[in-house]
């Protein structure tokens, strides 16, 4: 990820800083991060891998190259604070909101974690996994602003996958524990917000399948890719669908986004956007004669 310094040159320093996202980097946070915690929410009785979590996403001013700059912009008293919210979530209802300065994570000081060099992304990864690991074994988790206020965030039972917007990547992707969003798909699927969805859901899919795991083994054999993004493709709308919402998202993005050539995704592994189309179509039919969303018991496997 790049340090992330061209929003506050392109609003200027002098912009009053404020509690809700204030710029397009934040908004997208929030969207993905929204998006993320519904997909993982909704669909956490079925993950086999799933935890109590708050849908909030730690900031680090040291990943801006001028991280000055960056705490007067955002209104911060310290470097790390609060990138995004999940709408909904409960840190939502917690009542923490977006450039909340953070001086503790459940309990232990932000500045005892280690000072990273400008720019870099060690520190906030590692305050990011010490929050998501304590709610998930304490099924809460503190954390203390710059105000003083100490905040007591109960989770609710999520798929353990970690959801980012990367500023400078033209690409998605997933592990079996993580989803990255480059921020071009954002940019591209900004008119029809129910295919950014599909975009997202496409890469949980491949987090909750694991697909990493079978990639690796394969030594990335060209085969078990193109069954991975087949699998992504197909539960992405099941995925969609217990979160509410509208499965069609699926086809969309292939029909009025790939068709356009905005992404560099024809290719052997993903295939044609005609042939993923028609495949998205007779899953969705799948799906719709089944007699529930219980992916995990109807869902059929390529792998």
């Amino acid at each position: 990820m790049m340090a992330r310094a061209i929003v506050l040159l392109a609003l200027g320093l002098g912009a009053p800083a404020q509690a809700h996202p204030i710029d397009d980097l934040q908004q997208g946070d929030a969207l993905v991060q929204s998006i993320g915690w519904r997909l993982a929410h909704a669909n956490a009785g079925i993950c086999t891998r799933a935890a109590p979590a708050v849908g909030l996403l730690l900031g680090d001013a040291r990943t801006f190259n001028d991280p000055a700059a960056a705490r007067d912009f955002y209104g911060l008293s310290g470097d790390i604070s609060v990138a995004a919210v999940a709408q909904d979530s409960p840190a939502a209802r917690a009542g923490v909101d977006a450039n909340d300065t953070v001086v503790a994570v459940a309990g232990r000081p932000v500045s005892a974690a280690p000072l990273p060099r400008p720019g870099a992304w060690d520190r906030v990864l590692a305050l990011q996994g010490a929050l998501e690991q304590a709610a998930a074994r304490d099924g809460h988790v503190a954390l203390t602003l710059g105000n003083g206020r100490t905040v007591e965030i109960a989770g609710e039972p999520a798929c353990t996958v970690r959801f980012m917007l990367d500023d400078d990547k033209g690409y998605a992707r997933a592990t079996r524990a993580e989803v990255r969003i480059g921020r071009h798909y954002y940019e591209k699927t900004r008119g029809t917000p129910d295919a950014f969805a599909a975009i997202v859901a496409h890469e949980m899919a491949h987090a909750v399948l694991d697909h990493q795991s079978s990639v690796e083994a394969s030594h990335r054999g060209l085969g078990v890719v193109r069954a991975t993004e087949e699998e992504a493709d197909r539960l992405s709308v099941w995925l969609l669908a217990k979160a509410g919402y509208d499965p069609e998202g699926a086809v969309r993005l292939m029909d009025t986004v790939l068709r356009r050539g905005q992404f560099l995704t024809v290719d052997a592994a993903h295939g044609g956007w005609k042939t993923r189309a028609r495949m998205i179509q007779a899953e969705i039919a799948a799906m719709r004669a089944a007699p529930d969303l219980d992916w995990s018991r109807h869902f059929r496997r390529s792998l």
